[in-house]
């Protein structure tokens, strides 16, 4: 009934164009590191499927391939890191999935239930936490699963710290040098279809924030740009704006502009 979730990626060689990535392929932190900085550069984090053309959300591999590969499109996170998890398979990395809770307070609480994914590769015995589908301040590679040890990914500084039960919980130094929760997870791992009922949930309940509210979020080698809230919000060198977003014609022309994404629905 769900074998579309454990289908073999249709062409390694294409998704590795969609990301512009023509480096090694040695198994090495470095190159999973380069791997999902080509990705977060290249494949956006976005929700217009389920926000604004109202489609529902396939997590089936050859789906995914389809929408991010062939017709260049983003995703959320249960699209993202699913397929990105299919393609550092196919390329012989050991991947786990696992369910993970978004933190939203400095208390480090989480307020939800787990409604997001993340990835974790082990290389020469240790793990590195990957995310290619959390969009904003997501870390720009691989970071070591090792509590306590602050990290510096593109510039941004992580740290695990790891909680009672085996949850483990990433933090990120913020630019004003404050410590801010972000994701934790269980370090056991998730089976693929334990992630039907979250991405049901976010994608198809209208109190859902991803039915709510138009999302983007694409990352460059000196910043980023995002949509959310009506707004665009562009980070380049020292550049830093934010504009209101007037009207659709203005968010279509943003989207094709910095995401490369066009609606056809």
């Amino acid at each position: 009934m769900y074998e579309e979730l454990f289908a073999s990626l249709p062409d390694i060689a294409a998704y590795l164009e969609r990301i512009q990535y023509s480096g090694s392929l040695v198994h090495t932190p470095e190159v999973l590191g380069d791997l999902v900085f080509a990705h977060q550069k290249s494949v956006p984090f976005e929700n217009y499927d389920i926000c604004e053309c109202k489609q529902p959300i396939s997590l089936g591999i050859e789906h995914l391939f389809t929408k991010v590969v062939t017709n260049r499109r983003g995703g959320y996170c249960f699209e993202l890191n699913g397929i990105f998890a299919s393609l550092l398979e196919a390329l012989g990395f050991v991947v786990t999935p696992h369910l993970a809770y978004i933190h939203r307070a400095a208390s480090g609480e989480q307020f939800s239930p787990p409604l997001h994914r993340i990835n974790l590769v082990e290389i020469e015995g240790k793990l590195y936490f990957t995310d290619v589908g959390f969009g904003g301040a997501m870390p720009g590679g691989a970071v070591c699963l090792d509590e306590g040890n602050m990290q510096t990914v593109q510039g941004n500084r992580y740290f695990f710290e790891k909680r009672p039960k085996q949850r483990w919980i990433i933090f990120r130094e913020t630019s004003e040098k404050a410590i801010e929760p972000m994701i934790s997870f269980s370090e056991y791992a998730s089976e693929l279809v334990d992630f039907i009922a979250p991405n049901f949930y976010t994608s198809g309940n209208p109190d859902s924030m991803f039915a709510k509210n138009r999302m983007a979020n694409i990352r460059f080698d000196d910043g980023f740009a995002s949509i959310g809230g009506g707004k665009f919000h562009l980070v380049r060198g020292e550049e830093d704006t934010t504009q209101e977003i007037g009207s659709k014609e203005q968010e279509a022309a943003l989207l094709r502009e910095y995401f490369g994404i066009v609606l056809t629905s």
